[in-house]
């Protein structure tokens, strides 16, 4: 058998996990002194209500190494394999602390997979790994067919307010204020396992009008559903869904909350589009 785990960044919920025969290693998330894992005791929207409330950002943490450590050890008493899925490398240790623990177990069926991705970029990655084990490849086969998967999976977001970039070190004062006062709205993408400013647009309009410039780009597979992300109010989400249907096929496409994990950083009023492009046009 082989066993499937990704840390909760992907956005599966535990419904979907047990649907998926796969398992969600809970992120830590702290206001102040209180903890809460991520999926198990919180959710997106007891998050964003803790958020708007709370005078100090809140932080996330890495997975819990005891999460890995004891699958190491469970798997390699079974005769199991493993297969680990996490958060990009550049956005969390959690994937250096996997390949730390991972050296202290002599045992061959396990692999660890840098998704380079989040959210709902890292959950069509875990889909597509459990598609392949459905099709009887082995645990190898699988981490190796994702490392080149991974690729084709492209996100654009739009985020409505500055003030958590602020918080979290990542805008300056100044620019926060100026910002505000312009009603800018910053664009964002995924690029290389890094979130990446890729343009800004004053007014939300605007910013959906060009969220759909961004979309273009993407030579689409439709063989794969697009997945629309919102941050607490789907409204941003949905009136983009309804401009892109102006003049484009959607086709198969869904709809989800954003989790905690990036919530912190962006902030309420984000929505994202994720898709996966045709292979050679990555």
């Amino acid at each position: 058998m082989i066993r499937i785990v990704a840390d909760s960044s992907c956005d599966i919920s535990q419904e979907e996990a047990k649907e998926l025969n796969v398992e969600i290693a809970p992120i830590p998330v702290s206001f102040g002194n209180d903890t809460y894992m991520d999926g198990i005791d919180i959710n997106a929207d007891k998050f964003y209500e803790m958020l708007i409330n709370s005078k100090e950002l809140p932080t996330t943490a890495q997975v819990n190494p005891l999460e890995y450590i004891e699958r190491f050890e469970e798997v390699a008493k079974t005769g199991d394999s493993l297969l680990i899925i996490t958060l990009s490398s550049k956005l969390s240790g959690s994937y250096g602390n996997a390949c730390m623990f991972r050296k202290e177990v002599d045992y061959p069926e396990i692999e660890i997979v840098d998704s380079l991705n989040t959210i709902n970029m890292m959950k069509i990655l875990v889909r597509e790994a459990v598609k392949k084990r459905a099709e009887g490849l082995n645990v190898h086969e699988i981490a190796e067919y994702l490392n080149k998967f991974k690729k084709r999976i492209k996100l654009v977001a739009v985020i409505d307010t500055l003030e958590y970039l602020h918080k979290g070190g990542r805008l300056s004062g100044t620019a926060k204020v100026v910002g505000t006062l312009l009603n800018i709205k910053p664009l964002i993408s995924v690029i290389d396992g890094e979130v990446r400013m890729i343009g800004k647009k004053p007014g939300i309009n605007k910013a959906l009008e060009q969220l759909v410039v961004e979309f273009d780009k993407f030579d689409r597979d439709t063989n794969y559903p697009i997945i629309f992300g919102y941050a607490m109010s789907p409204d941003k989400m949905n009136a983009f869904i309804e401009r892109l249907k102006v003049d484009h096929e959607l086709g198969n496409y869904e709809t989800c909350g954003i989790g905690p994990v990036v919530g912190v950083h962006i902030g309420p009023g984000a929505c994202a589009v994720t898709c996966v492009v045709k292979e050679g046009t990555e």
